[in-house]
């Protein structure tokens, strides 16, 4: 007996919009950062703990909950690797995803801070400054304040959206609903011409790191995050 094409359809539909499972993440080379469910693999940027309260997990999404909970990052450091997510902003949102974080100097005031370039995630439709420049170098899937997105297609707040960044050596790429929409090359001329541009020109190696944490950030505002995986190339 032939399933009725109708069924076929929304056996596909669901299917498709279900989380991607931890075993089938496995069996495509990748490690579950955040299966729905544990938060193991993460620990607060000040403490090797998770912090009690701000981020919460429920139906299978990790969320800032409220203020105060902080960056998180990942447990483990990496070096080359791909990385996947999904995320659903709010109305108005501010969030953002970093990489090769680790401690590092700034020249000017002497202090030690923790930070890495980041992947930004931002309601570009409503955001205050980023609404009137939504391919800037604050918008989202930027890498931010050193290179804008190109041709990029940003679904808006409270649908999906599938992020990957991408390091390889020096070379970095960063990518949104399919389209890969930024390419720069950490530590490049380019890179540290622009670096002298912006807020970060007195933070040493900023960017250069051989390898580090994933980070996700708190500025306050709820972004959901959900399947969160990484493959080491």
């Amino acid at each position: 007996m032939k399933c009725p094409k109708h069924l076929v359809f929304l056996l596909l539909y669901v299917c498709f919009s279900l989380p991607i499972s931890t075993s089938l993440a496995q069996s495509n080379g990748y490690e579950m950062l955040f299966d729905g469910n544990s938060v193991e693999k993460w620990r607060s940027k000040q403490s090797s703990s998770f912090p009690e309260k701000g981020w919460k997990v429920a139906d299978g999404q990790l969320f800032l909950d409220s203020k105060g909970g902080g960056d998180i990052i990942t447990r483990e450091k990496f070096s080359d690797f791909e990385l996947v997510f999904e995320f659903n902003l709010t109305a108005g949102a501010n969030s953002g995803i970093k990489y090769f974080v680790d401690t590092i100097y700034n020249e000017k005031t002497g202090k030690m801070m923790v930070n890495g370039p980041e992947y930004q995630i931002i309601d570009d439709f409503n955001y205050p400054g980023i609404k009137e420049d939504p391919n800037g170098l604050s918008s989202t899937a930027a890498a931010y304040l050193f290179y804008p997105p190109k041709n990029k297609t940003l679904r808006p707040h409270g649908e999906w959206n599938t992020g990957k960044i991408v390091a390889r050596g020096n070379k970095v790429t960063h990518w949104l609903n399919g389209k890969k929409v930024v390419t720069y090359q950490r530590g490049s001329k380019d890179f540290l011409s622009k670096k002298q541009e912006n807020k970060f020109k007195d933070d040493a190696r900023y960017g250069e790191l051989e390898a580090g944490h994933i980070l996700l950030t708190d500025h306050g505002d709820k972004v959901y995050f959900r399947n969160i995986k990484i493959k080491k190339l």
